[in-house]
């Protein structure tokens, strides 16, 4: 990121302010009988995986929706039609901004040591500046680029992402 420490800062500040309206969200989202229940658990994961990579894969083209503080409001989401927008909707950004916010409560409920943190590579790193959650020693744990990737995979690239992708990755990251 190429961005000012001060910018780094403020949108490290929106992003971990921004959390909790996600949850929020997922958790109406998914309030219903037979939904995934959101108990905060590693093993909830899978559920929660298998509902989310079902859901991704449908174009959701309804109405414009405000857009996480993550994505780069200068550049233009699938619906609104201009060449190289995309490859998510609006509405599948908010999805993947639910879904990564979920996996951050179930890390930091894992490890109430995990903290959220800005994090400071080589300046040619692609993920310096990010928002990551440290939970321990080593290379902190890039929640938002993970569900975004399996979105990626499975929306974009029509890769079979395995259900247990996100549980595998917290087992490691706790065991480390």
């Amino acid at each position: 990121m190429n961005a000012s420490r001060e910018k780094r800062g403020e949108l490290h500040e929106a992003y971990v302010r921004e959390l909790e309206p996600a949850l929020a969200r997922l958790r109406l989202r998914l309030s219903g009988p037979g939904d995934p229940q959101l108990d905060g658990s590693v093993e909830s994961l899978d559920a929660v995986n298998e509902w989310f990579l079902t859901f991704i894969k449908e174009r959701q083209e309804t109405e414009t929706v405000d857009l996480p503080s993550w994505w780069n409001p200068a550049r233009p989401t699938a619906e609104s039609g201009v060449p190289g927008s995309g490859p998510f909707t609006s509405s599948q950004l908010v999805l993947i901004d639910e879904v990564q916010a979920y996996l951050g409560e179930v890390l930091t409920k894992a490890r109430p040591d995990a903290t959220w943190v800005i994090y400071k590579g080589h300046k040619l790193d692609s993920w310096n500046g990010q928002t990551m959650l440290q939970t321990g020693k080593g290379m902190p744990f890039a929640v938002r680029g993970i569900v975004y990737n399996e979105a990626l995979g499975a929306f974009l690239y029509r890769r079979e992402v395995p259900v247990k992708q996100l549980s595998e990755l917290v087992r490691t990251a706790l065991a480390g």
